[in-house]
């Protein structure tokens, strides 16, 4: 199923949310050539740890009553990231550009691309801003001459080494959506 505007209430749900993160990952993962080893225990560890961190938000911050849309995909980017439901990729043919990028940051991509356009569905059908539609996270920048997309490469390369909290992952999303 695709995202739409009930995607975070939908993913709430373990079967949903095991369902979802899996269809996501994989026709992205098939749109690079890829096809994603999938490990169902890892996943239901993500969904289990953003659940508890989506409550412990309402609990700890009293201003929150719910995590509005932001917040829900920051955990979800990180806890994805955290617990990778993909243990590798398989590949038909040759490697080409796209394919190494996914076998050294395939797992961070996927997450962050996941929440991500979760995150730019609610701003762009929810309320409705003004924001350029794209389905995924392009790799490839839409600056002539420049062949990777810097952003993308610089939050993968960050997920993959560095420490990175959900809240760091809520200012990055604030700073993508929430400019003038």
């Amino acid at each position: 199923m695709a995202i739409t505007g009930d995607f975070f209430e939908r993913i709430q749900d373990k079967a949903t949310f095991l369902e979802e993160v899996h269809s996501d990952f994989y026709a992205r993962s098939e749109e690079m050539g890829a096809h994603p080893h999938w490990n169902k225990a890892k996943a239901l560890d993500a969904y289990f740890q953003w659940k508890q961190d989506l409550e412990r938000i309402q609990l700890v911050e009293k201003n929150v009553k719910t995590p509005d849309h932001i917040k829900c995909a920051a955990h979800l980017i990180y806890w994805l990231r955290r617990y990778s439901p993909v243990n590798d990729f398989a590949f038909d043919g040759p490697t080409d550009e796209a394919r190494e990028f996914l076998m050294k940051y395939g797992r961070e991509y996927l997450a962050f691309d996941l929440g991500y356009r979760a995150a730019q569905f609610y701003e762009c059908k929810i309320f409705e801003r003004n924001l350029p539609e794209e389905m995924s996270f392009s790799l490839d920048s839409k600056l002539a001459g420049v062949r990777r997309n810097d952003f993308i490469n610089c939050v993968t390369h960050v997920l993959k080494l560095k420490m990175v909290s959900p809240h760091a992952l809520t200012i990055v999303l604030k700073a993508v959506f929430l400019r003038p």
